[in-house]
């Protein structure tokens, strides 16, 4: 359950200009894109026509409308970005589940190079691609969870006397700043934090370096960095990416 009065990628977010994809991101960039899955009758059948069969099953299934035409929103949204970027069609675009379980390109467009991550929550939508690893997490604050009761599964031993420490009205905007830098890196991994959440220490804003991203190192050695994202009061986003000498770009996406 969700509370209502969160509207997100539609109003605000001056940073974020529109546009459209028209290129892949260079070997050192991500290329973020933030949209609503909210979209009128129309926009929907249009996205709907590209899905494959296997997408149009899954949305047939949800017993919902507004569920089921987020997720047609946001496939569609997906296929259109991801066509734009590689001068593909939409409709023509197939996928694979990895070992972990994450998505990628399949068949012809494998080859390509491209990693993707998706993220949503409620009514907001993240794409984030990249020719590395990528990991990206969108939160809505509104959702009723309660923070205080699983602070402690995500949390490290520090982390968790650091969080206890902070004032009672700033622990919400904490815990999903914490919370999004984590699931961002590992959904960059690709399911391979085997460990937990408990493991990564990522702190709720101090240790930032001067382009205000956290740098860990995994277990062979690599670097991995992650930054929160700026978005609308009320949420909270974060994108992780193999590497420390990285930049992002971040666009709301216009209708195509």
């Amino acid at each position: 359950m969700v509370r209502s009065g969160q509207a997100f990628g539609v109003e605000g977010g001056g940073c974020w200009p529109s546009g459209l994809p028209s290129g892949l991101p260079g070997v050192d960039e991500v290329q973020v894109w933030r949209a609503s899955l909210r979209q009128s009758p129309e926009r929907l059948a249009e996205l709907a026509a590209t899905l494959s069969a296997d997408e149009r099953e899954r949305a047939g299934r949800f017993r919902f409308p507004e569920h089921q035409g987020r997720f047609i929103a946001g496939r569609g949204l997906l296929r259109e970005v991801l066509g734009r970027s590689l001068g593909r069609a939409a409709a023509g675009l197939r996928f694979e589940l990895g070992a972990h379980g994450k998505p990628a390109l399949a068949g012809a467009e494998s080859d390509a190079g491209v990693h993707f991550n998706v993220s949503h929550s409620e009514e907001g939508v993240l794409y984030a691609i990249a020719r590395r690893a990528v990991g990206a997490d969108l939160e809505c604050h509104a959702r009723t969870i309660r923070h205080d009761a699983i602070i402690d599964r995500i949390c490290t031993p520090d982390e968790l006397i650091d969080f206890q420490n902070r004032p009672p009205e700033a622990h919400r905007q904490l815990f999903f700043a914490c919370w999004t830098r984590k699931e961002a890196i590992a959904k960059a991994l690709g399911g391979g934090l085997a460990s937990g959440l408990r493991t990564l220490e990522v702190g709720f804003g101090d240790g930032l370096n001067s382009e205000g991203r956290i740098v860990l190192c995994d277990a062979e050695g690599r670097d991995w960095s992650v930054l929160s994202l700026p978005v609308e009061s009320g949420w909270s986003g974060a994108l992780a990416r193999i590497g420390r000498d990285w930049r992002w770009t971040g666009r709301r996406l216009q209708d195509m």
